[in-house]
């Protein structure tokens, strides 16, 4: 596969996680208001954070039928701010079907950096992974993360997916997403 990383936008470069992000990586998986709405447990050990970025900084990008973690950098104070899962193929429909989950700490929150971060990332993935579709789920609790996707140009589909997963002792409803590849050049151009 062709490198793609990292990848700059204006305010921000997202690029392949290192083993010394498991400090800013930990500050934000353990904080309970980021980690609400999230699969993984709060309180979340900084011995995971560790294990996590050297599983991910040893990974060759992308592989097939896995999830890939990218890390999101501020370009003015190159401190992490958030981080972007890419399932290359880890739906039912195999590959070309790429499914994305993302995280902002809260400095990196309400300043349009995942809507920034995703109108970069998405059409550089299209060609090496061979994408013909993203999709995203969200629990709708958390209507902001919501609004990111729509910026982007992802539409709901169908109908809310009612107590759909078991996470933190409460069943939680969800919002399946998608954005098919040829509607994404005409997203980002707004």
């Amino acid at each position: 596969m062709t490198r793609i990383l990292p990848i700059s936008s204006d305010r921000l470069i997202i690029r392949a996680f290192r083993e010394d992000d498991a400090t800013a990586f930990h500050g934000w998986r353990n904080d309970p208001a980021v980690a609400r709405y999230t699969l993984w447990d709060c309180p979340y050990p900084v011995e995971e954070a560790e294990r996590f970025c050297h599983e991910q900084a040893s990974l060759e990008p992308f592989p097939e039928g896995a999830y890939y973690q990218l890390m999101i950098v501020e370009k003015a104070t190159g401190g992490p701010v958030g981080d972007i899962g890419v399932g290359n193929g880890v739906t039912p429909e195999g590959l070309g079907n790429v499914r994305i989950g993302y995280t902002l700490s809260p400095k990196g929150q309400g300043k349009g950096y995942m809507t920034e971060a995703l109108r970069a990332l998405l059409p550089a993935l299209v060609t090496p992974l061979k994408v013909s579709k993203f999709s995203a789920d969200i629990d709708v609790r958390n209507p902001a993360s919501g609004r990111v996707l729509e910026r982007v140009g992802f539409k709901a589909k169908g109908l809310v997916q009612l107590k759909r997963t078991f996470v933190k002792g409460e069943w939680c409803d969800e919002q399946e997403y998608e954005l098919e590849v040829q509607a994404l050049a005409f997203s980002n151009k707004e």
